[in-house]
């Protein structure tokens, strides 16, 4: 007891007031849960970008962002944020395919309608509008979960197929696809039942994610085989790697920005805004509403929302494809102690 109270005399002294209850377990797994994010977030990003008909930058640069904002200005703990499959899916119905990894046609008009969306997200904040989900029954929250489930657990599917036939991938890549697979959810379910103090401190995602990465390289590879990674989809590299005004031109990018004041332009600039709001808004507090249910701690709604319009704001004007609260890395928060 007398070195955990010297500990937190510690923090105390580094951050002040805000450090009190602060202990270097807690310190140390929050660390470890934002490297398990970090890792998880960026295929998921890029596997957004292709839904939603972009290049992955766009994508990644609104992970961090968003991610960034709502966590310093956001109205509750245990909360992470970045690009989703529902901003994906609105944004893909309004720019055609161009092939995976490339921009589609009038990818220009998202950087404004992100803003919008952002715009109207603080005007719902400032209206308190967000009080009235707590009109939705109950079977409407356990719906939403559920089918964000199926939604999530379907999106999973397609690395197991081959990108030119579409059929389902065969010999040594699907076995070892599926033991990496199976491995890294055993590592996520059982590791936490183990009886060790480590494990408490340490997130099993972040193992699960260790353990895949070791078999990729240390097993698969070294027995001929391999399985696609992140950079055999996309590469990175630095002419990308720090987001810029939308409409400034550099040799890496450059967007046609002619359509922007065309009647047909502004239309699908509004629309596309409002639905952004409308997903962003609602699905952001059902979430908050599910994490609640995890860590007991009422959040401010309002605030929420108004951090989230705020980031969109920055990351549309950046460039970005916006984002608002994704529950897959919601559930890495909270499943490890966050």
């Amino acid at each position: 007891m007398a070195d955990e109270k010297k500990e937190e005399s510690v923090w105390q002294k580094i951050f002040g007031k805000y450090a009190e209850g602060l202990t270097t377990e807690y310190v140390v797994r929050e660390v470890l849960l934002g490297l398990t994010i970090c890792f998880a977030q960026i295929p998921e990003s890029v596997a957004f970008a292709f839904m939603a008909n972009i290049k992955p930058p766009i994508a990644l640069h609104a992970a961090w962002i968003v991610g960034f904002i709502c966590s310093a200005f956001g109205g509750r703990p245990g909360m992470v944020n970045g690009a989703t499959g529902a901003f994906a899916a609105i944004v893909g119905t309004f720019i055609p395919p161009a092939g995976t990894g490339n921009n589609g046609e009038g990818v220009e008009l998202l950087f404004p309608s992100v803003m919008l969306a952002g715009l109207l997200m603080v005007v719902v904040s400032v209206t308190k509008l967000s009080r009235f989900i707590t009109l939705l029954p109950s079977p409407v929250m356990l719906g939403f979960c559920n089918g964000l489930a199926i939604v999530i657990g379907l999106s999973q599917l397609h690395p197991f197929e081959d990108p030119k036939t579409h059929h389902w991938k065969e010999g040594a890549e699907m076995i070892w696809m599926l033991v990496i697979c199976f491995t890294a959810m055993g590592v996520m379910e059982l590791v936490p039942k183990l009886p060790f103090k480590i494990f408490k401190v340490i997130p099993s995602s972040l193992l699960a994610i260790i353990s895949a990465i070791v078999i990729e390289f240390a097993l698969v590879r070294n027995t001929g085989s391999r399985t696609a990674t992140i950079r055999d989809v996309s590469e990175f590299t630095l002419d990308t790697a720090f987001p810029i005004p939308f409409f400034v031109s550099t040799e890496a990018v450059s967007y046609d920005l002619s359509s922007l004041l065309t009647g047909d332009g502004i239309s699908k600039i509004i629309v596309q805004g409002i639905f952004l709001c409308m997903v962003g808004s609602i699905e952001s507090l059902m979430t908050a509403e599910v994490v609640e249910s995890f860590t007991k701690e009422p959040g401010n709604g309002d605030r929420t929302v108004m951090a989230m319009g705020a980031a969109n704001l920055l990351s549309g004007f950046l460039g970005g494809m916006g984002g608002r609260k994704p529950t897959g890395a919601r559930a890495i928060a909270t499943g490890g102690g966050s």
